[in-house]
C-alpha cells in the first residue's frame, strides 16, 4: 500500500517525523507520498520557508514522494482545502490510504462525518432550533451535531480532529476508495511556536530539519509576513469598495473593515488584530487579504476549486520515489508533471505563478526563477 500524508511542514518538527516514520514502518507499506502545501497555508500566511525547502525536509524525513498542493487549495478554508487534497490524492490512483495525526483517535469520526454528509432530520431540526435561539451557523452545526451524537462537540473544537473529519468527510462525498489512518499526536512540537522563535525552539526539530531551516536563513531565503502590509497599504489606498468587492471572499462587509482600519494601523498584525470580530477569525481574515493581493477574480477561483486541479506537481522524490513514478503515473487520472510550464494555462497555474511571486516579494534575497525550478532528485 502507498500511503498519502498532507502536510505543511511549516516547518517539519519532530511530531512530523514520528507520523512519517510510523507510516513507513506498517505492514505491506510501499512509500510515503506527501501531499504538501505551497507557499502560502491554510491558515493564510506566507510559510517559513519556500515550498522547495519543505520539500527537502520532507524527503529527508522518509517522503519518497512529494507532490505540491496548489496554492488555491494550500490557501483555502477547511472544507476547500481538505476537499482539494483528498481530489488530487484520489486521482492518482497510486496512493491507497490516508495517514493523519489526531488528538481523539478513538472516537467514532466515520460515525460523525457520515452524519455530516447525510444530514439527518434529527441534526436538521436541532440545527434550525439552535439558530432559532440566535446561534451563529458554526455553533449551532455544532451544537446540532453534540445534540445527535454526543462527545462530538468536545470532539471538533480540536483543531486536528477537525482537519481528520474533513478528510474523512471529502474521501466521504468524493466516492474514494482510500482508506485512513488515524494517530494520535504526541509530544508537544508546534510549528507556530517554532516560527515565533527558531533559536529558542530548535529542539523541537530534527537534526536534518534545523541544517535545512539554517542555510535558508544564511541564503536570504526565510519569509517575513511584515513585508506584506506596504503592498496592502498601497491597494487599500488605490482600491474603491467595489474593486473590493470583486476579489474572491471579500463579501459580507469584509472589504468595510479593510478600507476603515489601514490608515490608523501600527503594521500587518495591528490591522488584522483590528477586523477580526465575531464574524471573522484571524486566519478568515488572512486569506482574504492575500486573494486581494494577487488580484484574484470571485468567479475564476470559484470555478477553478469546483473542477479540481488539472495537475499533480511533483516537487521531489528518491529512488523509490521514482519508481512509484514509473510504475503508476501512466495510469493516473490526474496529470503528473515536473515543472509548472507543463501545466498549461488554466486559473490554477496563473495563481500558483502570481503566489510564488508575491512570496519573493517576502523574503531578503528573491529569486523570481524560483518557480521554474526542476523537481528535486534525492538518491
Amino acid at each position: 500500500m502507498l500511503i498519502g500524508i498532507i502536510a505543511e511542514f511549516n516547518p517539519l518538527h519532530k511530531g512530523h517525523e514520528l507520523l512519517m516514520n510510523y507510516a513507513k514502518s506498517l505492514k505491506n507499506s510501499e512509500g510515503v507520498v506527501v501531499l504538501l502545501s505551497s507557499n502560502f497555508t491554510q491558515r493564510g500566511s506566507p510559510s517559513l520557508s519556500d515550498k522547495f525547502t519543505r520539500a527537502s525536509m520532507s524527503v529527508m524525513a522518509g517522503a519518497d514522494l512529494v507532490i505540491e498542493l496548489p496554492f488555491l487549495f494550500a490557501c483555502a478554508a477547511g472544507q476547500d482545502f481538505s476537499r482539494g487534497a483528498v481530489n488530487i490524492l484520489g486521482r492518482l490512483g497510486f496512493v491507497s490510504h490516508i495517514a493523519f495525526g489526531m488528538e481523539d483517535p478513538e472516537f467514532d469520526a466515520d460515525t460523525l462525518a457520515g452524519i455530516m454528509a447525510t444530514e439527518p432530520e434529527g441534526y436538521r431540526q436541532a440545527l434550525r432550533d439552535e439558530l432559532g435561539r440566535g446561534a451563529s451557523f458554526p455553533k449551532a452545526h455544532s451544537l446540532a451535531l453534540e445534540h445527535v451524537m454526543p462527545g462530538s462537540h468536545d470532539f471538533t473544537a480540536k483543531p486536528n480532529n477537525m482537519l481528520a473529519l474533513s478528510y474523512i468527510l471529502s474521501i466521504r462525498r468524493q466516492g474514494f476508495s482510500i482508506k485512513t489512518i488515524p494517530i494520535r499526536r504526541t509530544g508537544d512540537f508546534r510549528s507556530s511556536e517554532i516560527r515565533r522563535d527558531i533559536e529558542g525552539n530548535a529542539q523541537m526539530m530534527p537534526g536534518y530539519s534545523r541544517e535545512i531551516l539554517d542555510m535558508a536563513g544564511r541564503e536570504g531565503r526565510l519569509c517575513d509576513e511584515g513585508r506584506m502590509w506596504p503592498l496592502l497599504q498601497f491597494l487599500f489606498m488605490r482600491s474603491t469598495h467595489e474593486e473590493l468587492r470583486e476579489i474572491y471572499g471579500i463579501d459580507e462587509g469584509i472589504e468595510g473593515l479593510f478600507l476603515k482600519h489601514w490608515r490608523n494601523s501600527a503594521g500587518l498584525d495591528d490591522f488584522i488584530g483590528r477586523c477580526v470580530c465575531a464574524r471573522y477569525t484571524r486566519a478568515h481574515i488572512r486569506r482574504r487579504l492575500v486573494y486581494v493581493l494577487l488580484g484574484l477574480r470571485r468567479g475564476n477561483v470559484r470555478e477553478a476549486l469546483n473542477g479540481g486541479a488539472p495537475y499533480a506537481r511533483v516537487l521531489a522524490f528518491n529512488k523509490r520515489g521514482r519508481e512509484i513514478l514509473r510504475k503508476y503515473s501512466g495510469s493516473s487520472d490526474i496529470p503528473i508533471i515536473t515543472r509548472l510550464k507543463d501545466a498549461g494555462d488554466n486559473y490554477f497555474s496563473q495563481a500558483e505563478r502570481k503566489a510564488s511571486g508575491l512570496y519573493e516579494f517576502l523574503v531578503d534575497k528573491p529569486d523570481m526563477t524560483r518557480e521554474t525550478h526542476k523537481v528535486l532528485k534525492f538518491p
